[in-house]
């Protein structure tokens, strides 16, 4: 049992760090060398190894070398895509779920930040995540949560700099938060379809707004 949990938390730590950058693409690691970073064991590592690979998040060079993946532009875009689809799903499971106090924190959430202008790109990537936090919880599918969680490949400075295109150009933010305020609205009517449908069309612009600079 004991090695099971290493090797789980060893893949956790492995896949949060791909999806943040703390492991660069196209990076060079070896199992030895997680291992240490991670203070366990090899054995752990080559469990949680094999469910990267599986993945397609990490490949093997040689015997001993690995590399985080770099996907393609295009791969990364059907990728988020697919998350995009998934999550829409995940608003509409969380419809007929979510309380009316969990929406009243995402308004206040929306408000702060349609008005508070020196927040900083950090606090602006955390109120948008306590938003879709709401959501996700409500919706309460922990399989559908992990098939997301299993797309996520984008690191915390492509996030960044979506923010700070979104400082430079205002209206795009003001698209953003008439998204999140769009969303709001069709949760509050209790409107599974409207739901599905503001949450895809703001995650699926949000895509682009985060691979806008690979095209």
């Amino acid at each position: 049992m004991r090695a099971q949990s290493l090797a789980e938390q060893a893949y956790q730590a492995i896949r949060e760090g791909i999806a943040t950058g703390l492991f660069d693409a196209g990076e060079r690691v070896t199992e030895r060398g997680l291992a240490a970073r991670l203070n366990v064991s090899p054995t752990p590592i080559r469990e949680a190894i094999r469910r990267l690979e599986q993945e397609g998040l990490i490949e093997r060079v040689s015997a001993r070398q690995l590399r985080v993946v770099e996907h393609s532009p295009d791969a990364l875009r059907e990728l988020m895509l697919t998350s995009a689809a998934l999550r829409a799903m995940e608003a509409r499971f969380a419809t007929r779920k979510i309380t009316d106090d969990a929406l009243d924190r995402m308004a206040a959430l929306v408000d702060t930040l349609a008005t508070e202008h020196d927040r900083t790109d950090s606090d602006y990537l955390r109120i948008a995540r306590e938003f879709d936090l709401e959501i996700e919880k409500a919706a309460d599918n922990p399989t559908l949560r992990g098939i997301i969680g299993s797309l996520s490949v984008v690191g915390h400075e492509r996030r960044t700099r979506s923010v700070v295109s979104m400082r430079t150009h205002t209206e795009i933010g003001e698209r953003r938060i008439q998204g999140h305020r769009d969303i709001l609205a069709a949760l509050r009517s209790r409107d599974a379809d409207a739901v599905e449908q503001a949450f895809r069309r703001h995650a699926t612009t949000g895509v682009e707004l985060l691979l806008g600079d690979l095209d």
